[in-house]
């Protein structure tokens, strides 16, 4: 049991902030929220004092791809293509390589130890991961007490050959997968499964519609790039005869849960079908403008009805994990491109990072109220860079916030950030082994 007491502000979402309250957790879930008293109860719960801090709903960091911590600082003068040419095929050639030739697979719980201690820092509790499956790379998201979604990528064309297994192994490892991690009602696990074919131009016909049954038959999310590039929508249109969010919908995936990444380049249409289909857009700001793919229509989007969240992208197109710097850059470039501060505020950047990506991915979380999940964070205001004569506090940390301000990160009911502290692992130990191993790669 804990118990967060004097909370100067609780954000339960973008729309009520509560001050002067306390807040207790029972096991996995939020049992109350008021003035209370730890005499009263009925179990000594361990006591956070939240004087001068924020608690929030813990941020939701819808794509990602995590073996990417590897490759931070590489290159910014590449498009999409060529840069996947360039600076990730190689990498995951190498670590394929040693995986299939000798069953060298540790690196995959180092770099899912990596990504998982910088978005923790940053009040990070659920990632959606779009990954190779290799190792530990998913028991280690549990051994750190993080949330993660298992989205494993599957591609049978487009890419080099030498990256890509039989289709029919690809579908076992996915089954395997499902079966071994994928226990939505188990209070216990933070880990679930997605299907992630990589994009529509990666994936066969008959890999869609594999795709779309075992959606169905699992009730799995699918989570895809679309429309990242210019360059994506034209070969679309030549080979299919229509664009990318459209050509999916030949296969029933509109019809399923489907998180669609990037949409920088979606039509008018599209924008209308994404909508009225219910799909949750997935807004990579800092990615697209790295890359140069340009700047997704979030605002038609949102006016349309359709549900956007929050991801960071890897760490190779964005070089952080940080949702407080998505939030802003992705706000005020929409600002920028629309030429209307009006456009998008504070709120809406706060609920993409939380509540819409919880959402997305069928997390009980995203919102601090009784019966929730508590995943949540405590962010320090005390700093002069957060300091605010108003008491907006959404606007304070959407606009002034760092991921460095952020104390303490509970989740699932376990505190396992706490005083900038990680409790689960020793960090200065996975750092060493990071750079040790990772420099046997060549990165």
């Amino acid at each position: 049991m804990i118990l967060i007491k004097n909370i100067e502000a609780l954000v339960r979402d973008a729309d009520r902030v509560e001050h002067d309250v306390d807040l207790l957790i029972d096991g996995h879930r939020i049992r109350g929220i008021g003035s209370i008293d730890a005499a009263g109860l009925s179990v000594e719960p361990t006591i956070l004092d939240a004087r001068g801090r924020a608690v929030i709903p813990g941020f939701v960091n819808a794509h990602t791809h995590l073996y990417q911590s590897l490759l931070k600082g590489y290159r910014d003068d590449l498009p999409l293509v060529d840069w996947c040419d360039q600076v990730t095929f190689p990498l995951v050639r190498e670590i394929l390589r040693r995986a299939w030739d000798g069953g060298e697979t540790s690196i995959g719980a180092l770099w899912s130890q990596l990504g998982a201690l910088e978005m923790l820092h940053a009040g990070v509790t659920t990632f959606v991961d779009m990954d190779m499956n290799i190792g530990d790379v998913i028991p280690a998201w549990s051994h750190i007490g993080i949330r993660g979604i298992a989205a494993m990528t599957m591609v049978d064309q487009w890419v080099p050959e030498e990256l890509m297994v039989p289709l029919e192994q690809t579908q076992d490892e996915t089954v395997a997968l499902i079966d071994a991690w994928h226990r939505p009602a188990d209070a216990e696990a933070l880990v679930r499964v997605a299907l992630g074919p990589s994009a529509p131009f990666t994936c066969s016909e008959r890999l869609l519609e594999w795709i779309a049954e075992q959606s169905e038959r699992h009730d799995l999310v699918v989570e895809t790039h679309i429309s990242e590039t210019a360059w994506e929508v034209e070969q679309s249109i030549q080979i299919t005869g229509t664009t990318p969010l459209a050509y999916l919908e030949r296969f029933g995936l509109l019809e399923r849960p489907l998180a669609a990444v990037h949409c920088v380049h979606l039509t008018e249409v599209e924008i209308a079908l994404a909508a009225a289909r219910g799909v949750h857009v997935i807004y990579n700001a800092k990615s697209n403008m790295k890359l140069g793919s340009g700047i997704a229509p979030i605002v038609p989007l949102h006016r349309a009805g359709a549900p956007i969240a929050l991801g960071t992208d890897g760490a190779a197109s964005n070089d952080l994990l940080d949702p407080f710097e998505e939030m802003r850059c992705g706000l005020l470039l929409q600002k920028a491109a629309a030429g209307d501060p009006t456009v998008l505020g504070a709120r809406d950047a706060f609920r993409f990072a939380t509540e819409n990506g919880a959402r997305a991915f069928r997390i009980d979380a995203g919102t601090l109220d009784e019966g929730r999940l508590a995943d949540l964070a405590i962010v320090d205001l005390s700093a002069p860079h957060a300091f605010a004569l108003n008491d907006d506090v959404v606007s304070r940390l959407v606009y002034c916030s760092k991921g460095s301000d952020v104390e303490t990160v509970i989740v699932n009911g376990r505190i396992v950030l706490h005083d900038r502290t990680i409790l689960t692992v020793d960090e200065a130990a996975v750092l060493e082994e990071v750079q040790r191993v990772g420099e046997q790669y060549g990165t």
